[in-house]
């Protein structure tokens, strides 16, 4: 008896944790999402680059939340913002960043 109920309470166990992992993964997406509408509401992409972008967000959003240091977490931030400045033209580039608050938030 003792058998059965251990292994009924480890397969919950292991089921909770295959769920948490999932969520988060979600959540890294549905940020990334939200922040890519955000980013085309300022200013227009051509829909390869919008691709691109949206992988770089959700990269960044699965490496913040498994960051465990400050340094880590600066890492990301300045990995985010060579690659936005890279990827958008000048002109995108002047008009996202006249928009502080987006852009901050895209880069942090």
């Amino acid at each position: 008896m003792k058998k059965i109920f251990f292994s009924t309470l480890f397969l919950f166990a292991i089921s909770n944790v295959t769920f948490a992992q999932e969520k988060k993964e979600a959540d890294a997406k549905t940020l990334a999402k939200a922040e890519l509408n955000e980013l085309v509401a300022e200013i227009t992409l051509d829909n390869s680059l919008e691709n691109g972008l949206y992988m770089l967000l959700v990269y960044k959003h699965d490496a913040l939340a498994k960051a465990t240091s400050d340094n880590e977490r600066n890492a990301v931030y300045e990995t985010m913002k060579s690659k936005l400045d890279g990827s958008l033209t000048p002109e995108q580039l002047k008009k996202l960043k006249s928009n502080k608050k987006l852009y901050e938030n895209l880069i942090k």
